[in-house]
């Protein structure tokens, strides 16, 4: 049984952007909700609970969040995260490739899900590059991109929460 996420982009008592993210990743949600593997999202600059004059719908889903499957409440304000992203940047990862690897993701933008960060015996050394590199599928990448491209001001809250 997989989680979802429900990620609003409020202020004022409303929601501005409703259910902005529309898919399940158990990495990233874990990671949301500092239960998760990467260590920059131990920086991350969220809060448990929901943000002052939230909207009702939110508010109330928090209240029924014993009895309904609703958990892991956490807030912070648009600002906050994209400073957040801009310094620990979660989107840049780094290990090793082999010299094609290395080409599919300088020339194809190949995006591997992991690379190794250490050599194996059976590792051919003289073809292993240690390379940095971006996760194109990164969900942190894809919230910062979507708060640019909408142009969510800073003084916004990030409202999001989790059911089975």
């Amino acid at each position: 049984m997989g989680m979802d996420i429900h990620m609003n982009i409020v202020k004022d008592g409303k929601i501005l952007f409703k259910d902005i993210f529309d898919g399940r990743n158990s990495e990233w949600f874990n990671n949301l909700m500092n239960n998760g593997w990467n260590d920059e999202y131990d920086h991350l600059p969220s809060h448990m609970g929901i943000p002052e004059n939230c909207p009702k719908e939110i508010e109330d889903d928090f209240n029924l969040s014993a009895n309904e499957g609703y958990f892991g409440f956490y807030y912070m304000t648009v600002k906050a995260f994209k400073n957040w992203f801009d310094n620990y940047r979660p989107d840049i990862k780094a290990g090793w490739a082999s010299t094609y690897d290395k080409w599919r993701i300088e020339k194809k933008h190949y995006s591997p899900d992991e690379l190794p960060i250490f050599l194996s015996k059976e590792d051919n050394k003289d073809d292993m590059h240690f390379i940095e590199y971006i996760d194109y599928y990164d969900c942190s990448r894809w919230l910062y991109k979507y708060l640019k491209e909408n142009e969510v001001p800073d003084d916004c809250y990030i409202s999001y929460y989790f059911d089975w």
